[in-house]
């Protein structure tokens, strides 16, 4: 495999979902027992969710990008339209999904904090 293609975008993102998909399962099994490892947990999904704030608007601005430029179209008027309505609408998801985020950073780190106590030895 080509060094570019084992670090396209959509493969990291497969990547992500496939690590946060076991990490789940981790946590799930049991796996999750101790206040240090649970406080390192917690500190690593929020900068996780801190990262998705940042890289949804910028996959919302490629995408606006794509259909100025062509890139991303429909054929025939309509479906121009559509297509236009349809970046709208993936704009909108992502500028919630980019609320959500920034949500879960400030839960996370309340929970990160109120572990910290028994986090330490």
């Amino acid at each position: 495999m080509n060094p570019s293609t084992a670090s396209s975008p959509s493969l990291l993102a497969a990547d992500a979902g496939a690590t946060v998909r076991r990490l789940s399962r981790c946590v799930g099994d049991g796996e999750l027992d101790s206040p240090a490892e649970m406080y390192r947990v917690l500190g690593a999904l929020r900068r996780l969710a801190d990262d998705l704030t940042h890289l949804l608007p910028a996959l919302q601005g490629r995408l606006e990008e794509g259909l100025l430029s062509g890139r991303v179209a429909g054929h025939g008027g309509e479906a121009v339209a559509a297509t236009w309505d349809s970046v709208g609408d993936v704009g909108r998801a992502l500028a919630r999904a980019g609320t959500v985020a920034l949500l879960m950073t400030k839960e996370l780190e309340n929970s990160q904090v109120a572990l910290r106590d028994l986090a330490t030895p």
